[in-house]
């Protein structure tokens, strides 16, 4: 394993979460530290693939496939004790055409540089998440909107014991604001919606900002990421 992947560690030493930032580099990290979003290339963060499941446990999927949804959490800044940010990704769609091919006519296919598409940005505050059910490793995700969906863990065959990070993080993490009614989810590129979670409690819609204001605007959720090591 080189150098690459086990950075960066997380440096607040008496965070109750500093273990679980402390792993190898994930697929999304991986991705996010080649530079693309500044604010996130060298922040610490722990993640796990899920497949999305209904409310009652079941599995959701799309002309036979499963929904597959990877979760990054994320400290923004070295000053944090606590993790402050979600991420959302799933897998991209170039890459699914890559494999759906074969090799024997992936010539004709470019060969994926993103393995993953980031599609939502929540801040931890106003999300709060909570084991449905912990016999088959589910968590519910509720936004400050009201809107849940549900997701069940997929853990590589060589990882024991994953779920007990995420019951640990749960147990740290601070309830989100009640009365806040602003905007959750940055969706990555446009404005427009980017479909691909099913949410149970459907609500009307809020207002949402272009994640690529972020390269301009580090500090949008109040800290700066600009104290890691390496950063430009």
């Amino acid at each position: 394993m080189n150098n690459q992947s086990k950075l960066p560690h997380y440096t607040a030493q008496s965070s109750p979460a500093m273990g679980m930032f402390n792993t190898s580099m994930g697929k999304l990290q991986q991705q996010l530290y080649k530079g693309e979003y500044t604010i996130f290339k060298y922040a610490p963060m722990f993640e796990s693939d899920f497949i999305q499941v209904s409310k009652k446990g079941e599995v959701i999927d799309v002309h036979n496939r499963a929904r597959m949804v990877t979760v990054g959490i994320v400290r923004t800044s070295p000053h944090l004790t606590l993790p402050d940010v979600m991420l959302l990704a799933r897998p991209a769609a170039i890459c699914d055409d890559y494999n759906r091919y074969g090799p024997a006519t992936q010539e004709k296919v470019y060969k994926p540089t993103q393995i993953l598409e980031l599609t939502r940005l929540f801040p931890l505050k106003f999300v709060t998440i909570s084991i449905h059910n912990g016999k088959k490793q589910q968590l519910c995700l509720k936004l400050a909107t009201g809107r849940s969906f549900y997701l069940q863990l997929c853990p590589p065959s060589n990882t024991k014991d994953l779920f007990v990070y995420w019951e640990n993080l749960i147990y740290i993490l601070r309830p989100p604001v009640e009365a806040y009614r602003g905007s959750q989810a940055i969706p990555v590129g446009d404005t427009l919606d980017i479909t691909g979670f099913e949410e149970e409690d459907k609500s009307p819609g809020v207002n949402q900002v272009d994640i690529r204001s972020l390269h301009m605007n580090p500090e949008l959720f109040g800290a700066t990421p600009y104290g890691y090591a390496g950063e430009e």
